[in-house]
C-alpha cells in the first residue's frame, strides 16, 4: 500500500505517522487482522507488523520464528533442568544417607568383633583360641547382611535373614562344649572326646545351657539388622523412583506448557525489554504455568512420596536411633556374649548334673595342647566410631522439606525475586498489565481448569502409575499401612502458600527445600459459588481457586461483537491519520 503506515516509527512511543485518508466504506471491508496491524501502535496491542508477517508468538522486532523456536527449546530445557535438579538433589541425599549408614554400621561391626575377641582373650583365656574362629564366623554373617547397599548396587543377591538366625544359633551351639569344658575341667589339662562333644551339640536345644539369653540376643540382633535392611532398601528404591522420574520430564511436556514457558521467560526480551529492565512475571500467571507443567507429577507422585517420607522418619526415630537399634545392638554385642558365658558359669553345678544325665560321664583325653601358653593376638583398645548424627539429622530435615515435592516446585520458582505478588502491572504472558485469570490450586482435579496450561492426558501416564505403585510398595515395606488417595483424586486441594529460594534459578542443595511450607494466603475460603465443568461432570468451588495477597479492584469482562470491534478500530485509525 503506497504511503501506508508501515515505517518503524509507528512502533515507537509517541511517534507521528501520516496515513492516507480512508473512507468508511473501504475501512469496513478491511480484514480484521489487517485492521489490528494498523491499529496496534495506538491500542497498545502486543502485536507488530513483523509479528503478523512471521506469525511469531511473542511479536516485537527482536525475534522471528527461528529465534522463538530456539528460545522455546531453551525455556523447556531450563524448566527440565530445574526439575532434574530438585529430584537429583533429593536422590543424592537418599543414596548418600544409605552409603553413610552402611559405612558406619560396618565400621561398628569390625570394632565390635575386635572388642569381643579382646574380652575372650582376657576373661576366658583357655577357650579363647577355639572361640576365635566362631566369633569371626558370627561377625562375618552379620557383616554380610549389613553390606546391603554394596550388594544392591552390584546387583548381588542379598543373604536371607534366616541365615543370620541360623548363624547365631550355631554360634552358641558350637560354643556350648567349649564353655562346658572351660567350667567343669578348668584346671585340668585334658580334652573332651569327640563323641562327647557331638552329644553336647546334639542336645543343645533340650539342655538350653545358656538360658534365654541367646534367644533374646538373637531376636534383638535379627530385628535391628532387619530394620537396617528395610531402611537402606527404602532409601535406594526411592532413589531409583526419582531416577526413573528424571527420564520422563522432557517426554511429558506438552506443547501448551512449552508455549507458556517461552512466553513467561523470553517474550519480554523479544519485545524489547533488556534483562536489567524486564518486568516481573505476574505471580498467578507464573504459578498457573508451573503448576500446569508439573501437574502430572504433583498429582500422582506427591502424596505417596509424602507417605514414604513420614514412614522413613518414623523408622529412624523408633528403630534406627532407638536403644534396640542396629548401632546399639552391635556395640552391646560383646557384652551380651560375655554375659551369656557368665550366666552359664553361675549355673555350672546344676548344668553339669543335667549334662551327665543326658550324655553320661565325660570321656576325657590327654590334652594335645603345647605346654607353653599360647600367645594370643593383642587387640587395640576399641574407641567406637563417631555416629553419623549430623548426617542423619540433615537427611531427616531434607526429606521433611521434600514433602509435596512437585507441588512446591512452583513456590520455589515463582518467588518474590522473580514474580510480582499482587499481579499488578506485571508480565501476563502477552503484555505488561494486571493478571486477572483465576489462580488454581495444585492437584489433578483443579488443574484440568488451569487457564494457561490445562492438564492433558499423557501417553506416559501408565509409567507414572508404575512409579506410584513403587512408592506404595516402599511405604508398605517399611511396615505401617499406607493410605494413598485414588490416582484420579491425588493432591486435589493443596491451598497453601510459601516463599521459595530462587525465581526459577537452581539453588544450593542445602537450601533446596527451604521455606516451602511457609505462611500464605490460604485456599480462598469464601462463598460457596460453584463453577462447573462445561461437560457437567466435576464442579469447581472457591476452594479450588487460590486467592491473592492483595485483592485488586474487580476486573470487568466486556463482550464485544465482531461488528462493533471493526467500527471501533476503523474510527481510531481514521482519526489518528486524518
Amino acid at each position: 500500500m503506497p504511503g501506508g503506515c508501515f515505517p518503524p516509527c509507528c512502533q515507537l512511543p509517541h511517534a507521528t505517522c501520516h496515513m492516507p485518508h480512508l473512507t468508511t466504506a473501504v475501512a469496513v471491508h478491511l480484514s480484521l487482522p489487517l485492521l489490528l496491524i494498523f491499529a496496534s501502535p495506538y491500542l497498545n496491542f502486543p502485536l507488530t507488523v513483523a509479528a503478523a508477517r512471521n506469525r511469531a508468538t511473542c511479536g516485537g522486532s527482536c525475534c522471528n520464528n527461528a529465534t522463538e523456536e530456539e528460545l522455546r527449546h531453551k525455556a523447556s530445557d531450563k524448566f527440565v533442568t530445574v526439575l532434574h535438579h530438585h529430584t537429583s538433589s533429593l536422590r543424592g541425599i537418599l543414596e548418600d544417607t544409605a552409603e553413610t549408614f552402611q559405612k558406619h554400621v560396618l565400621e561398628l561391626a569390625v570394632q565390635s568383633e575386635n572388642k569381643t575377641l579382646t574380652v575372650f582373650s582376657k576373661v576366658y583365656q583357655r577357650m579363647a583360641p577355639l572361640a576365635q574362629q566362631l566369633i569371626h564366623q558370627l561377625y562375618t554373617e552379620i557383616i554380610s547382611h549389613l553390606k546391603y547397599t554394596t550388594n544392591y548396587s552390584n546387583g548381588q543377591g542379598i543373604p536371607n535373614i534366616q541365615s543370620l538366625e541360623d548363624a547365631v544359633h550355631n554360634f552358641f551351639k558350637q560354643l556350648f562344649p567349649m564353655a562346658y569344658h572351660h567350667v567343669v575341667h578348668l584346671n585340668k589339662n585334658v580334652d573332651l572326646h569327640e563323641d562327647y562333644i557331638n552329644c553336647l551339640k546334639h542336645n543343645y536345644d533340650d539342655l538350653q545351657p545358656f538360658g534365654q539369653i541367646p534367644k533374646e540376643l538373637q531376636a534383638n540382633l535379627m530385628q535391628s539388622v532387619r530394620m537396617s535392611i528395610i531402611f537402606m532398601n527404602a532409601l535406594l528404591q526411592s532413589a531409583e523412583v526419582f531416577v526413573e522420574t528424571d527420564t520422563l520430564y522432557a517426554k511429558q511436556m506438552t506443547d501448551t506448557c512449552k508455549l507458556h514457558l517461552l512466553k513467561m521467560n523470553y517474550c519480554p526480551n523479544c519485545i524489547g525489554h533488556s534483562e536489567h529492565n524486564r518486568p516481573k512475571v505476574c505471580y498467578s500467571y507464573c504459578m498457573n504455568v508451573i503448576r500446569g507443567c508439573s501437574a502430572q507429577y504433583s498429582g500422582l507422585l506427591d502424596s505417596p512420596w509424602t507417605s514414604v517420607v513420614e514412614a522413613l522418619d518414623n523408622l529412624v526415630h523408633n528403630h534406627i536411633r532407638s536403644e534396640s537399634g542396629i548401632m546399639n545392638a552391635i556395640k552391646n554385642l560383646d557384652t551380651k556374649l560375655s554375659d551369656t558365658i557368665m550366666a552359664y558359669m553361675g549355673n555350672g553345678p546344676n548344668l553339669e548334673k543335667k549334662v551327665k544325665k543326658t550324655c553320661g560321664t565325660p570321656n576325657l583325653l590327654p590334652s594335645l595342647a603345647v605346654d607353653e601358653p599360647e600367645t594370643m593376638q593383642q587387640y587395640p583398645t576399641v574407641k567406637w566410631a563417631t555416629p553419623p548424627e549430623a548426617a542423619i539429622t540433615h537427611f531427616l530435615s531434607t526429606i521433611a522439606r521434600s514433602k509435596d515435592l512437585f507441588t512446591n516446585i512452583a513456590y520455589n520458582h515463582c518467588d518474590e525475586g522473580y514474580a510480582q505478588r499482587d499481579d499488578h502491572l506485571c508480565w501476563t504472558g502477552d503484555r505488561i498489565g494486571d493478571y486477572t485469570q483465576l489462580l488454581m490450586t495444585a492437584g489433578t482435579d483443579t488443574q484440568r481448569y488451569n487457564p494457561e496450561v490445562p492438564l492433558e492426558n499423557q501417553s506416559q501416564q501408565s509409567k507414572l502409575n508404575e512409579l506410584v505403585d513403587k512408592l506404595i510398595k516402599i511405604r508398605k515395606s517399611i511396615g505401617a499401612p499406607v493410605v494413598v488417595a485414588p490416582l484420579h483424586d491425588v493432591q486435589s486441594d493443596m491451598g497453601h502458600e510459601g516463599s521459595g529460594v530462587g525465581g526459577g534459578q537452581i539453588s544450593d542443595d542445602d537450601e533446596e527445600y527451604e521455606g516451602i511450607h511457609g505462611s500464605g494466603d490460604g485456599s480462598g475460603d469464601g462463598s460457596s459459588s460453584t463453577f462447573y465443568d462445561p461437560t457437567g461432570t466435576t464442579p469447581i468451588t472457591n476452594n479450588d481457586i487460590e486467592s491473592r495477597d492483595s485483592p485488586k479492584s474487580a476486573a470487568v469482562t466486556v463482550t464485544v461483537t465482531v461488528t462493533s470491534l471493526l467500527v471501533a478500530l476503523v474510527t481510531v485509525v481514521y482519526s489518528s491519520c486524518s
